[in-house]
């Protein structure tokens, strides 16, 4: 009876517990409900539901802005509360989760704790970056400008340094890293989601395959092994990260140790799951964020321009290489709180972490995704709370793009059938938009426009010329690398009219301003533009790299741009046992069970193994493409990445170094981006990988309607430069640098801006010059547009730069040494601004090449030259200079049209402009200016 009357105590009080929780349950979903306004109750005024409801309309607005921001590119955006792990927002769940991933420069923060922890850094010690690491495996370059000064640990973090991380990673060695990353549970589930992956983290090989220094080398390389080096700087097979346990280790390290679990649940009830505390030492965060602060203000994230929202964010880059092909993976994690006017922020003060990765991008551009989910956050936040109001304003709507009828015009542009082999479907649609689907599988890395309208003309050229390539099989082209790849428009831009947002509207852009354009040879048929990542410092001879009857310009050209770039230098070591396995797999490489040998039996004259000889069980001769595609094959397309390298034997491996990334025909996209950055426009983009070839508009498509570009281009316009006569090489020995200008030399550069000009000059100019000429620019702003009130009342705002040298110079315009400026649309670009001042002609100079903005807003580009050259002179106060240099014998206007075209010297083109300066002078002085004004607006 006591046991019946105990069982029936026991039940009783386990049914009254269920009947509490659901209770409390149904509550919790009726304050949710009613919270969420899905219950059409009248409004009560429950303790919190004010609260509750904000979260619940906050993350929606920031569901919205990084649905948005994505725009279903592959990758995922998370966005979660940075001191619960609550998710509020979340695109791509599936690439969030099931998907690890190297995380690249993303990791350095941790390899920085650990460094810090072990005491081989502090805040005072300082290394000097010498441009690239060189281990005993691999080498690998830095993105960072030249020449910067030592950096300490934040400086290390702020501008990603390769070379700092590695070499710390060697010192560390293969046990303390590991431990720290351990702690922030990497290589475990999160337990956010059923189907988690769990990543990886291990150590690194200490055995046979690595080798480890000694003595005095081990003392001079400054670390006991190479091992680590790759993990530190998160380019190793050994750790591997998916996106959800990087933002949960991310939150831990900067809001003071607290590694939450993640969960995606309402505000309303959640109660946070802290799943360790990890003890991080305040001096040591503080360096973290300050670098992380420092990449958002001046280092690798600064393109996003985060740092002009109204809040305080931190964050960190990192761009690593996929375990299959080539193009890297962009990351960004970053941290958003309170304004604060020090941009620093405490671990409490931190509220909102995102993290964004994008697939075939760089981490700058995973930031620039990022930064519109921190603008819907700062626009949902009042900057200034006053007495009396809410601290939260209520969701701003999402802002509207301004429509646009297409992204390209395509209506009279012809159709091509392209076969989508992952989907099975075969669309038909405009060439224009075709090209833009290539333009979305080969140019979403590449940011300089001039390179990426080299590259459209490229895609465009080979779709004409291969139309009909699958014909048998019903279709034009199918979406693999045997036609071109191709990526379909964003499910958000078909057959919608909104303008396309980020990267996806600067590929538009480009094919848009190149519409119609092919490039022809010199008998004006259209070439084979191939086109690939990286030549390794000289493109292809497709007669030795493929067999056939190379066309002149596929002979192959020195190319010094692309030394510089990530595949300017590689090393692949591959166990005999792996190239045996791959060479069974291709009778024409097939030498029995064992390989004893491999040796380049020829080199073609750009350096690429023509003829490569396998000796084994049988001995055979084979094309070094070949070779290359047949290992590729097996062994995956990152290995043996061009037919450009040397083999020796190690042991029982066989090491490959080599150079560039792909065939190595044509286009060179690593070396368009190096000259595009330097100036280059994309017409001498192409000249220089397909010599004796032209841009031009396609004849067909001419036939097809396609109407040119009613606006004429606009062209360089130069203003001569006065002073004594000097020959070439003086000047070049006086202004050219003795060697190509950096790729990065526009991280020398320092800009100011105002309203109508924005002036860019070497950070050597002193800052009182750069005031001087915005203050004189505006000045004779004012004065011409008061002048030409008549035809036109505003101009748009101009970008001013003056360069280095007067090699930089002449790069960028295409102009001659003894040109003072050139004017090009909004563009003015000028001489050092040193040597404008030692000649005495800086400020005449700055007039003049204002006066040809003007001139050409004026006529809409159609004036003539003579005309336009004189009316500048006039304009700027150059006339009396001029004058002196007017010689007898007057042309006419059409012959003196003709010769400005091409000036022959210096002298010659003063004299031609002092006869233009003389007509528009006479015209002035028997009908006034107003008519010249007028002359321009009729043209």
């Amino acid at each position: 009876m006591t046991l019946l009357s105990s069982s029936v105590r026991t039940f009783e009080r386990i049914r009254r517990e269920h009947a509490l929780v659901l209770s409390c349950a149904c509550f919790s979903i009726f304050l949710a409900l009613l919270s969420s306004g899905r219950l059409g109750l009248p409004s009560f005024n429950f303790a919190g539901s004010d609260t509750s409801r904000d979260e619940a309309a906050l993350d929606a607005v920031l569901q919205d802005a990084a649905t948005n921001a994505l725009a279903n590119r592959e990758g995922a955006i998370i966005v979660m509360d940075a001191h619960s792990g609550r998710v509020r927002a979340i695109v791509n769940a599936d690439a969030a989760y099931s998907q690890a991933l190297m995380p690249g420069s993303a990791i350095k923060p941790f390899t920085a704790l650990a460094a810090l922890r072990a005491g081989l850094i502090d805040e005072d010690s300082r290394t000097a970056c010498p441009g690239r690491f060189t281990g005993l495996g691999f080498s690998l370059p830095c993105v960072h400008a030249d020449h910067l000064p030592p950096f300490n640990p934040a400086q290390a973090i702020a501008y990603s340094c390769n070379y700092y991380f590695a070499t710390l990673g060697q010192r560390l060695g293969r046990d303390q890293l590991i431990a720290t990353l351990r702690e922030f549970d990497f290589g475990q589930p999160t337990g956010v989601a059923d189907r988690e992956a769990a990543g990886l983290v291990r150590p690194c090989e200490t055995g046979a395959g690595a080798r480890v220094l000694r003595g005095t080398e081990a003392n001079h390389a400054g670390a006991q092994t190479d091992c680590g080096a790759r993990e530190a700087i998160g380019e190793s097979d050994n750790l591997q990260v998916t996106p959800i346990q990087l933002l949960t280790a991310y939150t831990a390290l900067v809001n003071g140790g607290h590694l939450y679990q993640p969960r995606i649940a309402p505000a309303a009830g959640f109660a946070p799951v802290e799943r360790s505390q990890i003890n991080i030492a305040p001096e040591h965060r503080v360096l973290i964020t300050e670098g992380m602060a420092g990449a958002v203000r001046y280092g690798t994230a600064r393109a996003a321009k985060l740092d002009s929202l109204a809040l305080t964010i931190i964050g960190k880059t990192g761009t690593a290489n996929p375990a299959k092909g080539f193009r890297t993976n962009g990351w960004f994690i970053g941290f958003a709180g309170a304004f604060s006017s020090k941009r620093e922020l405490e671990a409490a003060q931190i509220d909102l972490a995102v993290l964004v990765l994008l697939p075939r991008a760089h981490g700058s551009q995973a930031a620039e995704i990022a930064r519109p989910v921190f603008a819907a956050y700062a626009s949902y936040q009042k900057p200034d709370r006053q007495e009396g109001q809410d601290s939260r304003t209520k969701p701003s709507a999402p802002a509207v793009i301004s429509p646009d009828q297409s992204a390209i015009p395509n209506s009279e542009s012809p159709t091509v059938r392209v076969h989508l082999v992952s989907d099975n479907v075969t669309e038909e649609l405009s060439l224009e938009d075709y090209v833009l689907g290539v333009m979305r599988a080969e140019g979403t890395m590449e940011t300089e426009p001039e390179a990426l309208k080299a590259l459209a003309i490229a895609i465009r050229t080979f779709a004409l010329k291969n139309t009909g390539r699958h014909a048998k099989d019903g279709y034009d082209f199918c979406s693999t690398t045997h036609c071109q790849r191709f990526v379909g428009a964003p499910a958000s831009l078909r057959g919608t009219p909104t303008r396309p947002a980020g990267n996806e509207a600067s590929l538009a852009e480009a094919v848009r301003a190149t519409a119609g354009q092919v490039l022809l040879d010199d008998r004006s048929q259209l070439v084979d533009s191939y086109f690939g990542a990286s030549c390794g410092g000289e493109t292809a001879n497709i007669g030795t790299l493929w067999g056939i009857t190379p066309p002149e310009y596929l002979r192959g050209v020195r190319d010094e741009y692309c030394e510089s770039g990530p595949h300017a230098e590689w090393q692949d070591t591959i166990s005999r046992a792996n190239l045996v396995r791959a060479l069974q797999s291709d009778s024409r490489t097939d030498v029995g069970s064992h390989l004893e040998g491999i040796s380049i039996a020829k080199r073609d004259e750009t350096g690429r193994a023509e003829f490569i000889t396998l000796t084994g069980e049988r001995q055979k001769t084979v094309r070094g493409w070949d070779f290359k595609i047949v290992v590729g094959r097996v062994l995956g397309w990152n290995v043996l990445k061009s037919s450009r390298f040397d083999v020796s034997r190690s042991g029982s491996n066989f090491v490959f170094r080599g150079s560039g990334f792909g065939h190595g025909l044509g286009l060179c996209q690593e070396g368009a981006h190096v000259m595009a950055a330097r100036g280059a426009s994309y017409q001498k983009i192409l000249e220089k990988y397909f010599p004796g070839t032209s841009v031009r508009k396609d004849p067909e498509m001419g036939r097809r309607g396609a109407a040119e570009n009613s606006k004429p281009a606009a062209e360089w316009k130069s203003d001569y430069l006065p002073g004594a006569p000097v020959s070439f090489a003086t000047s070049a020995r006086l202004h050219l640098p003795a060697s190509p200008p950096s790729a990065m030399s526009a991280s020398r550069y320092l800009t100011i801006s105002s309203e109508h000009f924005r002036v860019s000059y070497p950070e050597d100019v002193e800052r009182r010059d750069a005031d001087q000429v915005l203050k004189t620019l505006e000045s004779a702003r004012d004065d011409y547009l008061r002048r030409a009130s008549a035809t036109i009342s505003s101009i748009s705002a101009l970008e001013i730069r003056f360069n280095e040298t007067t090699g930089d110079f002449t790069l960028r315009t295409g102009q001659p040494w003894w040109a003072a400026a050139a004017t090009k649309g909004n563009r003015i670009e000028l001489q050092p601004l040193p040597l404008l001042k030692r000649r005495g002609v800086l400020w005449t100079t700055l007039r003049h090449e204002l006066a040809h903005a003007l001139i050409d807003a004026a006529s809409h580009n159609r004036a003539s030259r003579w005309l336009t050259e004189g009316f500048a002179l006039y304009l700027a106060g150059e006339g009396q200079t001029i004058s002196r240099y007017l010689k007898r014998g007057l042309l006419s206007e059409d012959e003196l049209e003709k010769r400005l075209e091409r000036p022959s010297s210096a002298e010659d083109m003063r004299g031609l402009y002092a006869q233009a300066y003389a007509s528009v002078a006479a015209m002035i002085k028997d009908q006034g200016e107003p008519s010249v004004w007028k002359k321009l607006a009729g043209n």
